[in-house]
């Protein structure tokens, strides 16, 4: 073998295996930034939010609101005009070594996550519906150690129980509503829908749950039997959910193994499900085949860099990139909703990750963000359509 070839061999597998290190090192350091230097208990908790207080809500609907940015191509729906409500449940954004929980008077955790899923996930939801949105007593990654994890699990879970039922109180007795969330959002909203919606009369005012970014089994449907997964586009009263991945790639094989039981809420504890096949709805075509969806169905989406618009509450979104993204469920046991590796690049990750972009759950409502919005608009008034000729 020539030294040429040998420093090929070299080159080809010493750089990625530098920057896999590379990375594993970076998230280890983010790990010990963001994990509590204490044990449980040892500190008092902080107290539960009072949901009467308007400073707990991160979305609500009143002026100089974030929930209601918009691209200056988008027209706004006076809320009168909103035949629905939605109750949002944002992801992770908070990380400290000083408590388990979030504070609610955390000023620099407020303030990303008004400018982050705030303003790039639940402002899809503004043309269907007034939106809502608490701040909770959400996590610091990463999730505690077994028996902790379930205490601090009850935490965050108390805190959108009681936002819930406040948001319930506000919105009257006879409103139709949408349930919606990412990633941490979305595993404390499969208990709320599981407890307080499946099985209840308000079952019936539900026009969906779009539960996004946390790798559902199907199998959670068995504790939901009056809630199907959606089919297609004007389904109401289903589930809905997906993880993004890009289709260009293979997926690691970490990822798409059943591995050890998550821990999700089963109806009795934290413990799980024993199947791991994941639930994949196509937020373009919305169903759950796995047709790859058409470009020129992609209604728009937020483009994923950092740029100045995102950083200012009194600024407009930025422009959508429209015709872009084509998406298919993968229909195996990891089922992602594979993305097209051909993207603008305004929708691509930025800097040196994006030679590592793979896991694109950073992206799960930005990518399909107007599709969103006109679906859960034709889905508020099909509802209303379907209640007013009862």
């Amino acid at each position: 073998m020539s030294r040429t070839v040998k420093v090929l061999i070299w080159i080809l597998i010493g750089i990625p295996l530098f920057l896999i290190v590379s990375l594993f090192i970076a998230f280890q350091v983010f790990v010990n930034m963001a994990s509590p230097d204490h044990a449980f208990g040892e500190k008092p908790l902080p107290l539960a939010p009072d949901y009467s207080v308007r400073s707990n809500w991160a979305g609500w609907p009143d002026k100089d609101n974030p929930v209601e940015r918009l691209p200056l191509s988008e027209s706004p729906v006076p809320f009168e005009e909103r035949p629905a409500a939605a109750f949002f449940l944002h992801p992770t954004t908070f990380g400290s070594s000083e408590t388990y929980v979030q504070p609610m008077d955390h000023e620099e955790t407020n303030r990303d996550t008004d400018l982050g899923t705030i303003s790039i996930q639940a402002t899809a939801f503004n043309k269907c519906c007034t939106v809502y949105a608490p701040r909770y007593r959400q996590s610091s990654l990463p999730y505690p150690e077994e028996g902790v994890g379930e205490k601090i699990f009850e935490i965050g879970y108390s805190d959108v129980r009681n936002a819930f039922l406040y948001f319930l109180d506000e919105i009257g007795d006879t409103k139709p509503f949408v349930l919606a969330s990412h990633s941490q959002g979305s595993f404390h909203m499969l208990r709320l829908v599981i407890d307080e919606i499946s099985g209840t009369e308000l079952r019936d005012r539900l026009i969906a749950v779009y539960a996004i970014g946390h790798s559902l089994p199907e199998e959670v449907i068995n504790n939901m039997p009056d809630i199907n997964i959606c089919e297609s586009s004007l389904d109401l009263g289903c589930f809905i959910t997906w993880d993004s991945y890009r289709g260009d790639r293979e997926p690691a094989e970490f990822m798409q193994s059943a591995g050890e039981r998550e821990p999700l809420w089963n109806g009795t504890d934290y413990s799980g499900y024993e199947s791991t096949k994941k639930i994949c709805v196509n937020p373009i075509t919305w169903t759950t085949d796995a047709s790859l969806s058409k470009k020129s169905d992609h209604l728009g989406a937020l483009p994923a860099s950092k740029q100045d618009d995102y950083g200012s509450l009194e600024a407009p979104l930025p422009e959508l990139v429209k015709n872009d993204i084509a998406v298919y469920c993968g229909n195996d046991e990891s089922n992602w909703l594979f993305v097209n590796g051909d993207r603008d690049e305004r929708l691509k990750t930025q800097g040196f990750f994006g030679f590592l972009e793979g896991n694109l759950h950073g992206y799960d409502y930005q990518y399909y963000w107007a599709n969103i919005r006109q679906n859960a608009k034709d889905r508020a008034d099909h509802f209303v359509l379907l209640k007013d000729q009862q």
